[in-house]
């Protein structure tokens, strides 16, 4: 894994279980992420998880946390392999 490299999560594509988990993890509702109050880094840390987990069985806790976020407003090119 690059230490660089970012991740695209589609809330919309969540099992239950996963939201479950998220919320387990965080001790926050997935609707937190919306909150401007509400912490945030445990938040995309269990995403990025999850999401990497997917294609990766091995993916770690400890590998999310060095994922980059991206605070870019641009919207991603599907066709430019860029996620």
């Amino acid at each position: 894994m690059s230490a660089a490299e970012l991740f695209n999560v589609d809330l919309n594509d969540l099992t239950i279980g996963e939201v479950v988990e998220i919320e387990e993890r965080t001790g926050l509702p997935l609707d937190a992420l919306g909150d401007p109050g509400k912490p945030k880094g445990k938040l995309l840390q269990t995403l990025a998880f999850i999401a990497k987990r997917r294609e990766d069985p091995e993916f770690t806790w400890e590998q999310a946390g060095e994922l980059k976020i991206s605070t870019s407003a641009d919207p991603v090119d599907p066709e430019s392999g860029d996620e």
